[in-house]
């Protein structure tokens, strides 16, 4: 920011994010899936504000998993500039070794890989959705930066904001329920 400060350059600052994605058991499940699936692979994951920590209300938990897995295997990946397309490539090699490695080296939670096609050339990573975890677990607080949603439950609306709250990052958060209050 400094090198450019005066410079009349244009300057976007990538400040990291852990979004949470909150879905409460009045939401209208499948419009909450679908806005997830832009939420989180759209870019890949590859955005400050990606809605990368689902937090799901206990009561429509098992319901929500298995129909976004349902939807996940939907998903197509290739060129992005492809508008049938949903699953881009990661932005280069190092990215996805840095994907693969974080989510290889964590050993908790139920893991759902998208059984999709994935291209053979270009940095693929296919889409993954990890469950069960606990709040303090790495892959719920460090950005993955990749197509990897990681997921807990929450039983009260207290809870669910303490653990939306419980981030460093706070760039965005999403709320899907039909009760405004």
């Amino acid at each position: 920011r400094e090198q450019t400060a005066g410079s009349g350059k244009a300057l976007t600052l990538e400040l990291g994010g852990k979004s949470p994605y909150i879905v409460f058991d009045d939401a209208d499940i499948a419009s909450a899936i679908e806005g997830l699936v832009d939420a989180i692979w759209f870019n890949q994951g590859q955005v400050c504000c990606a809605g990368s920590r689902l937090l799901v209300h206990e009561p429509v938990a098992d319901v929500f998993y298995a129909k976004l897995r349902a939807r996940m295997n939907k998903l197509r990946l290739g060129d992005p500039l492809d508008k049938s397309i949903d699953v881009g490539a990661l932005v280069d090699p190092v990215q996805l070794q840095s994907v693969t490695r974080m989510v290889a080296d964590h050993p908790g939670g139920e893991r759902f890989v998208a059984d999709v096609d994935v291209p053979q050339d270009g940095c693929f990573y296919p889409p993954t959705l990890i469950t069960g975890l606990h709040p303090a677990d790495t892959l719920m607080e460090e950005e993955i930066f990749g197509p990897v949603l990681v997921s807990t439950t929450f039983r009260t609306p207290a809870e669910a904001v303490e653990l939306a709250n419980n981030s460093r990052y706070g760039l965005a958060a999403t709320v899907w329920s039909e009760n405004v209050n």
